[in-house]
């Protein structure tokens, strides 16, 4: 997973983009694990989703704007949209049904 700024967000965002952001916070123990498995899933995706990860400390008015109620979290885009969250990231299968969800 690349890191993302706001700025390279806002960019996928206005052109329209598919993509799923990860968003996490340093210190959170539950969000290292779990970016451990978003990787996993990268390392098995023959479809090549663009998964990126976004550290809410520094995107305070996004996370605020996407009514991110905690982290981590995965957040669907589509066409630059956002479509779903989910909070279920504690296992491989349970982030697989979320990005190959319609």
């Amino acid at each position: 997973m690349d890191n993302w700024e706001k700025e390279t967000l806002h960019a996928a965002q206005k052109n329209g983009a598919d993509f799923t952001v990860f968003f996490f916070t340093p210190m959170c123990g539950n969000c290292q694990m779990a970016s451990r498995l978003v990787d996993m899933t990268q390392n098995v995706d023959n479809i090549h989703t663009t998964i990126a990860k976004v550290d809410l400390n520094y995107v305070p008015e996004i996370a605020q704007t996407l009514e991110i109620t905690s982290v981590p979290a995965l957040v669907k885009f589509k066409e630059g949209n956002p479509v779903d969250v989910s909070y279920k990231l504690h296992d491989v299968t349970a982030i697989f049904e979320f990005l190959y969800s319609e």
